[in-house]
């Protein structure tokens, strides 16, 4: 609401007689002059004006017409003292909702005048907020249905989407955009719906501005494809205006939305051969899963298997990598945590590993390195594992793996922060380190209590008192976790471990494996190979 009268008394009045809450209005601003109002309404627009006409520098009329330039809606009633028709005859070309006479105004009929102007206002939002929905549901519709359709042509199951949504004389170039961090960004929004809703729009007002016919479809999850017509005229380079119109979509989405978005670009195909492109891109999941983020990349040719990815040397690197973060964790040390994640990063781009293959490693890190944690009371040890492999399963490129399982690591050691500072003496804490960084030697609890200057005793008691288990039976513990570990990624005979973990009578390990996992090493092997277990 704003209010304009030259007459600080009907101001006073009006200001005072009318019960704006009640009608579920707000007065912004009062003025005695036209002047005053307009230049107030240019810095915050009323939606219903009050005034009067005879007024000093700028009359009611005049304020009505520019305002109304302003903003066409504008809902306005004008008290006047002035009876002349020709006043009411300008109002009423000014589409004015009421003109009344101070000398017969009543404060009720003003106050019906005003809820009138509310009415219209909130009808004429509700119409607005009616089109728009409609307007959205068929644009949703038609984009499920391009969504369905091209599901369909890529799958052999129709060629409706060849028929009725490409120009049969057109070349096209194929496009496979992928959203950066989709298992985040969607928890953003509201739905998934309105988050690729939201896409699409943007994407479509840009491809308008370049007045193509390009379409963008989402396909699934968080990919899509846009298919950019051209005439394969050797004269013009189409791929040059396609990448002005990629660069405009993603600028677009990251400063409206701030998501980033990777498009990988395929060869321009009549569109006969289009499916078979849209196909190639659609499951490129390897090429994809090496992209720097918000990227625009031509297509490569996917290589096979590089003959250095050997297993066996693959899972020799990954205990390394293992090791040191275990040891990381120990000292509660980020930046090493992020360097050797970093390294096993770079490790899995340079063999040209699966994306499969690395997913499943980083899952077995994360869970061996939260299985640590917990093991000397650093987390908790009711960790959901089943949430941790959706999230990594839902992650479609290497850079935001490594932010996951970094993030992750990071925020477990965080909220273990006021446990190692509260809870746990500093020595048994030292004690822990020393037994995972000497795992695979013979030693006592004497030994452990030399290093630490403590006496034996003293250091025994300590230890089961914070960690609510003897030292002898936490070394067991430990032994058998990594002999678990040897099992899984090594093929070294039972023997052997045995020895490497400082037993010197195999029985004795056998026993003590069996009695913590509840089989033999050797039957652990095998369900491990079998499937059976899950380390």
């Amino acid at each position: 609401m704003m209010l304009v009268d030259d007459d600080f008394p009907t101001i006073e009045f009006l200001t005072e007689v009318v019960d704006w809450d009640k009608l579920g209005l707000k007065l912004i601003s009062t003025h005695d002059n036209g002047i005053s109002a307009y230049e107030s309404a240019k810095k915050e627009m009323p939606d219903i004006l009050i005034t009067d006409i005879g007024m000093p520098k700028m009359d009611g009329i005049e304020l009505t017409q520019k305002l109304k330039e302003l903003k066409t809606n504008l809902q306005v009633a004008i008290i006047s003292c002035h009876n002349e028709f020709n006043y009411a005859q300008k109002a009423l070309k000014l589409n004015v909702q009421d003109y009344v006479l101070k000398e017969t105004l009543d404060p009720e009929d003003l106050q019906n005048i005003l809820r009138k102007c509310k009415e219209r206002l909130d009808n004429e939002k509700y119409q607005k907020g009616e089109v728009q929905r409609l307007r959205h549901q068929v644009n949703q519709n038609h984009d499920l249905e391009n969504q369905r359709l091209l599901k369909e042509f890529i799958q052999g199951a129709s060629n409706r989407f060849h028929q009725e949504r490409l120009q049969q004389d057109k070349y096209y170039i194929p496009v496979l955009f992928l959203i950066n961090h989709f298992y985040i960004v969607k928890n953003n929004y509201v739905s998934e719906e309105t988050l690729l809703f939201a896409i699409q729009n943007i994407a479509e007002e840009m491809i308008l501005k370049q007045e193509t016919h390009a379409l963008f479809i989402h396909y699934e999850q968080n990919k899509g494809v846009l298919l950019y017509p051209n005439s394969n005229n050797i004269k013009r380079n189409y791929f040059d205006d396609l990448r002005v119109l990629l660069n405009k979509i993603q600028q677009a989405i990251n400063q409206f939305l701030h998501i980033q978005i990777t498009f990988l670009i395929g060869d321009n195909k009549p569109v006969y051969q289009i499916k078979k492109e849209i196909h190639y891109l659609v499951n490129s999941d390897k090429q994809l899963f090496y992209l720097k983020q918000n990227s625009i990349t031509d297509k490569q040719k996917l290589s096979k298997a590089s003959s250095k990815n050997n297993r066996s040397e693959m899972l020799q690197f990954y205990q390394e990598i293992i090791s040191r973060m275990k040891k990381a964790i120990f000292q509660r040390d980020r930046s090493e945590l992020e360097r050797q994640i970093h390294h096993w990063s770079l490790y899995c781009q340079k063999e040209d590993c699966d994306p499969e293959t690395v997913k499943e490693g980083f899952l077995r890190m994360l869970l061996e390195l939260k299985m640590k944690l917990s093991s000397v009371h650093y987390y908790p040890s009711n960790y959901q594992a089943e949430a941790i492999q959706k999230d990594i399963l839902m992650i479609a490129s290497l850079e935001e793996l490594k932010e996951y399982v970094l993030q992750y690591l990071i925020n477990c050691l965080g909220a273990s922060e006021h446990l190692l500072k509260s809870a746990y003496h500093k020595d048994v804490l030292s004690a822990c380190y020393y037994v995972s960084s000497n795992i695979e030697s013979k030693f006592s609890l004497d030994e452990v209590a030399d290093h630490l200057y403590l006496n034996p005793s003293y250091f025994s008691r300590l230890f089961k008192k914070e960690m609510n288990i003897t030292f002898v039976e936490y070394i067991k513990q430990q032994k058998i976790q990594r002999a678990k570990e040897l099992l899984e990624f090594t093929t070294d005979p039972i023997g052997q471990i045995c020895e490497r973990l400082g037993y010197d009578n195999q029985s004795y390990f056998i026993k003590i494996f069996k009695k913590q996992t509840g089989c033999t090493p050797l039957e652990y092997r095998n369900k491990l190979l079998q499937g059976v277990l899950q380390s």
